[in-house]
């Protein structure tokens, strides 16, 4: 017999939900169910304890009637494990390092109290160094549609447990791609709003400066309606922002029917051909949509993603977690621990004069993006195998950023969305790059390019 599984897509539950053909409690046991067939696939550090979450399924099935003021009702998601979530563990993929949070991230709590319901903690590259997947101890997450090729990281839980219908959406984190590149690789969207949309406060920290919080989701349009969920100023987040007039950034959908749209002049693709015939695909169907093409210098933007790991800004990390190199050095992957190490060989003067170069580029960047609506480029250039990965995982870990790693140093905003599935078998994506504040003008491109290329999401592209 063929065993039926429950959609977890946001429309398909709430239609469920309404008509009474499926309860909160049915999702619930469902995801339970899922997360046991698949055994241990390194997409959880620690599952909610089931009777809780089937108690929190009662309590909204409940409030059924309240389904229509409670934009997450009923949707099962994840949180990527350098996230707090009262009574969880945050270990941050270290062992030694697991702490016991008391309070619940922001962001997470305004998906609760949109009526979502927790289901765990997910694996990430150990503390979110690192954007390939493969950074774990005791194994790694595989990539949805290709066991061989890398699954993206470091949110690797966040993105393969959407892809593969685990749960309806996932929070991780982003630094330098982590919320792009687990999506693009898994054929799911990946949203990096702007500094300060999302409160940030709850989280263990790579770059206080530009850490945000990215949504996984299978569409741009479901993306948008947890970002708007979990969106809004934190007055106790001293790293939120409002426009000057109070308010939040709008996140109406508002991008303009024809649009200038700029291309890296130095596109690289680290000799994957067929990622360049994706993207050229892409770009067609963006003029195709009222785009018209225009290149743009991508020095200062390399430059600045460059500094992410090249500059004292790495110095953040030791501020955040590197006792761990001193308490639990054998915890440690070794490329995070190397990463640790350069990074208390900075000096106060080294970060002052890595802060001034970063402004310097972001006006730089401003004059750049003058006249232009948004910035594309693709999300990954090439589909690296996990293999080629593990044989130079420094070098590939810093080409799999090359076009993602700009973004928050920057002070910019970002959507991945899927493009193609490549003729290998493999997913590529673009990603959507704006100025911060302009979250809705990409979502509203996302949507109308999304429609356009028509593709399923996630592992609904194999069925």
């Amino acid at each position: 017999m063929t065993e039926t599984r429950i959609s977890l897509r946001f429309d398909a539950l709430r239609e469920a939900y309404r008509q009474g053909s499926l309860g909160p409690c049915d999702v619930v046991a469902g995801v339970y169910d899922a997360i046991a067939r698949r055994g241990d696939d390194h997409v959880w550090t620690a599952l909610a304890d089931r009777e809780t979450a089937m108690a929190r399924a009662r309590e909204l099935q409940a409030r059924i009637g309240e389904m229509d003021s409670l934009p997450l009702y009923g949707l099962p998601f994840g949180v990527k494990d350098n996230v707090h979530v009262a009574g969880m563990p945050t270990s941050c993929g270290c062992p030694g390092f697991t702490q016991w949070p008391q309070h619940t991230a922001a962001a997470v709590q305004r998906a609760l109290d949109a009526g979502a319901i927790f289901i765990g903690k997910q694996t990430l590259d150990q503390f979110a160094t690192g954007l390939n997947g493969t950074r774990m101890l005791g194994g790694h997450c595989l990539n949805t549609f290709d066991a061989d090729i890398i699954p993206g990281g470091s949110s690797t839980g966040s993105g393969v447990a959407v892809a593969a219908g685990l749960v309806s959406f996932s929070l991780g984190s982003d630094t330098g791609g982590s919320g792009r590149i687990p999506a693009a690789m898994n054929n799911i969207v990946g949203l990096r709003p702007s500094i300060g949309l999302v409160s940030s406060r709850g989280m263990v920290y790579n770059n206080r400066l530009f850490d945000c919080m990215p949504v996984f989701a299978p569409t741009v349009a479901e993306a948008h309606t947890v970002l708007r969920a979990i969106a809004g100023h934190d007055a106790q987040d001293p790293i939120g922002r409002v426009a000057a007039d109070g308010s939040c950034w709008s996140l109406e959908p508002n991008f303009p029917a024809r649009f200038r749209f700029a291309v890296p002049d130095s596109l690289e693709f680290f000799g994957d051909t067929e990622s360049e015939r994706c993207f050229a695909q892409a770009v067609r169907e963006l003029e195709a949509l009222g785009g018209t093409r225009v290149s743009m210098p991508f020095t200062a933007f390399r430059e600045a993603g460059t500094m992410v790991f090249e500059s004292a800004l790495v110095a953040e990390r030791a501020a955040s977690y590197g006792q761990v190199l001193d308490e639990h050095p054998g915890e440690l992957v070794p490329a995070v621990a190397a990463v640790l190490q350069r990074a208390r060989g900075y000096t106060a003067i080294d970060g002052f004069k890595a802060q001034y170069r970063l402004r310097e580029l972001q006006r730089e960047i401003r004059m750049q993006l003058e006249g232009i609506d948004v910035l594309v480029t693709p999300t990954v250039p090439k589909a690296f195998t996990v293999a080629e990965m593990l044989a130079e995982p420094l070098l590939r870990n810093n080409q799999v950023g090359f076009y993602t790693y700009g973004v928050g140093p920057l002070d910019l905003c970002a959507l991945a969305v899927p493009a193609a599935i490549r003729r290998d078998g493999v997913p590529f994506g673009i990603s959507l790059v704006g100025r911060a504040g302009e979250d809705g003008r990409l979502l509203g491109l996302g949507e109308r390019f999304q429609a356009a290329v028509n593709l399923k999401p996630g592992i609904e592209a194999l069925a």
